[in-house]
């Protein structure tokens, strides 16, 4: 019975103290409300990834053009975009910190040629094709130089009924989209 009456004048105590907003003597003359909510600022909330307009790291910006969507974040100097009607185009972009030269000579190692070079913006991108890959799709690299090393975009075909002479004009058609979007930085 004396240890019900000491935790039942424990709860009462606790209680008191509570409900007085756990003032004591030294709080005299000041108000102290507990009960009162304090506004925490807004924090920005997350943009969803393919509502994403623009992608940035350290070597570019390039932004999401018209009729594309964003696929991922950038993470250090990659992501995906996607172009969802036919030819279905997913475009990578990336820094690579080989020259231009070395980069040129890996994708002729690989396969791909050569084509026409796209200007934008006083910038030269090369252009590289292959149809030769594994599951043979259509790809185009295209590539500029920045410092010592060059900003370059995948750009590949997915599943899809065009004509592969259309999907190949499309694929260009989308890198030079692409490459009017990438801001250097």
């Amino acid at each position: 019975m004396r240890k019900s009456f000491f935790f039942f004048a424990m709860a009462m105590v606790t209680a008191a103290m509570v409900s007085c907003g756990n003032k004591t003597g030294e709080d005299e003359g000041t108000e102290v409300e507990s009960d009162t909510l304090v506004e925490q600022p807004a924090t920005e909330q997350e943009v969803a990834i393919e509502d994403q307009t623009q992608l940035d790291c350290a070597s570019y910006t390039i932004k999401v053009p018209e009729g594309w969507k964003a696929r991922s974040r950038m993470v250090n100097s990659s992501c995906v975009i996607g172009y969802k009607e036919p030819p279905f185009t997913t475009a990578s972009p990336n820094f690579d910190s080989m020259g231009i030269d070395a980069f040129k000579a890996e994708l002729e190692k690989q396969g791909y040629q050569a084509m026409d070079d796209i200007a934008v913006n006083g910038k030269t991108y090369k252009v590289f094709y292959t149809d030769k890959t594994k599951d043979n799709t259509q790809v185009v690299y295209i590539a500029v130089p920045k410092g010592e090393g060059v900003v370059c975009v995948k750009l590949s075909e997915g599943a899809h009924k065009m004509d592969k002479l259309a999907a190949k004009e499309a694929l260009l058609n989308h890198a030079k989209t692409i490459a009017h979007n990438i801001t250097l930085k």
